[in-house]
């Protein structure tokens, strides 16, 4: 009776530590993007510099998670979700709350700011080691839903709330909103550290343990689907990233106002919120993974090519909630594979490698987009449509993730599995 009760205590539990895990994803979102909803005039203004160093500020974040990303996928597989996600909240408390030393020295808050970043990547490597440590395979998809889910809410807050609050260009209202968004950074962590605990149920095998970390990546890296997988985040969070820094500008040259523009990249997020819990779930129940993955990148496909096209703006909202659907609903897909492939004991290593590919690829797109419009417009092909040429390339690119999905070995199938992980 009592292994009874304390199965049942394990099963709430995990949605707890689950609940847990997603606030403090929220809160990393809300930091790194604290400023970009209020770039100008309010920046501007306040701290009297241009448009470049504080776009940097958020930029900077996926410079900073690259190098990092990997140790810190090591560390969660040596010590456990719990205590390295909370060196990462930690990290993002003493940096958030850091920023009110700055005063108006711009570039003092840009330090805190950066170094907040480094904390992030502690945070997301997380996400699968939890999921696998926590919760049965029929639930292990919608708990990575969950918790990736997360991170979309904190940038819904932080591109609704700072702009709320941040009304003109004065500082008190500034330093107000730090306050605030230190505050729920320092709840969600608190939070977290109270009701997160490793599951007892769930114990690390000593050769992984003390398995070199050169050792250990060079397992995963022979891995068809670790490779595939680094490469299909790389091309959706890309194209995700891409579309997010750039859907005002590429809307407002086809003629929808900057504030419609906005509301397309919001519902794109809201689209997003809903898949990263449906999708998973069904996922989860139909055991279908690799064929949602061919599926959803098809589908994401052709709203690209389709939102490159000249239409009126009811039909680009239409579009952003399905782009949002489907596209981001694929990275808990991502992570649960990745977790099947490599196993819960190197669950952490490899939501690493994938993590690192996936800040490559936003870095990529972010640039590559606009670098391809300067092209077209160079050119003059297409000089009354604006952004066709990007558009359409980050259409081939998912088509190209479709071919990936394709070539994914199915890790529902026992034997395909065991394959690809080498029989460990």
């Amino acid at each position: 009776m009592q292994g009874v009760s304390q199965d049942l205590a394990r099963s709430k539990r995990r949605w707890l530590v689950l609940v847990g895990y997603m606030f403090i994803a929220m809160s990393s979102q809300i930091i790194w993007l604290n400023f970009a909803g209020i770039v100008s005039p309010q920046m501007q203004d306040i701290f009297h510099v241009g448009l470049g160093p504080i776009s940097l500020m958020s930029g900077i974040w996926p410079l900073v998670f690259i190098p990092i990303s990997i140790p810190t996928g090591l560390m969660v597989d040596r010590w456990g979700f719990k205590r390295v996600v909370s060196i990462g909240g930690l990290i993002l408390v003493v940096f958030s709350w850091l920023r009110l030393l700055s005063g108006g020295n711009f570039w003092l808050l840009f330090v805190f700011q950066s170094l907040a970043a480094i904390g992030q990547p502690f945070v997301y490597n997380g996400i699968s080691k939890l999921a696998g440590n926590w919760f049965p395979e029929g639930e292990q998809a919608l708990a990575n839903g969950i918790a990736t889910m997360g991170q979309i809410l904190g940038m819904v807050v932080a591109l609704i709330l700072v702009p709320l609050m941040v009304t003109s260009a004065v500082y008190s209202l500034l330093q107000n909103n730090i306050v605030v968004v230190s505050l729920i950074v320092t709840f969600s962590v608190v939070f977290f550290i109270l009701v997160s605990k490793e599951n007892p149920g769930a114990t690390v095998p000593n050769p992984v343990v003390q398995e070199r970390a050169g050792t250990q990546l060079k397992r995963l890296l022979k891995m068809k689907n670790i490779i595939l997988l680094m490469v299909l985040f790389l091309i959706g969070v890309g194209i995700f990233s891409g579309l997010i820094q750039w859907v005002e500008a590429i809307l407002f040259a086809k003629g929808i106002s900057s504030l419609d523009g906005g509301l397309v990249g919001a519902v794109m997020l809201i689209g997003g919120i809903f898949g990263m819990v449906i999708v998973p779930l069904l996922a989860d129940k139909y055991s279908k993974l690799k064929q949602i993955v061919i599926v959803n990148a098809l589908i994401v496909a052709v709203m690209l090519f389709l939102f490159s096209l000249k239409m009126d703006l009811v039909y680009y909202v239409v579009i952003g909630v399905v782009l949002g659907f489907t596209l981001l609903s694929l990275a808990p897909i991502v992570l649960q594979i990745s977790l099947e492939t490599a196993g819960k004991e190197r669950s952490g290593t490899a939501a690493s490698a994938i993590w690192l590919a996936s800040q490559v690829g936003a870095l990529l797109f972010i640039l590559i987009m606009p670098a391809f419009n300067t092209f077209q417009m160079s050119l003059k092909i297409l000089t009354s449509d604006q952004w066709f040429i990007a558009l359409v390339f980050t259409g081939m690119m998912m088509l190209v993730a479709v071919a990936l999905g394709i070539m994914l070995d199915d890790t529902r199938n026992v034997k395909s599995a065991k394959k690809d992980a080498g029989g460990n």
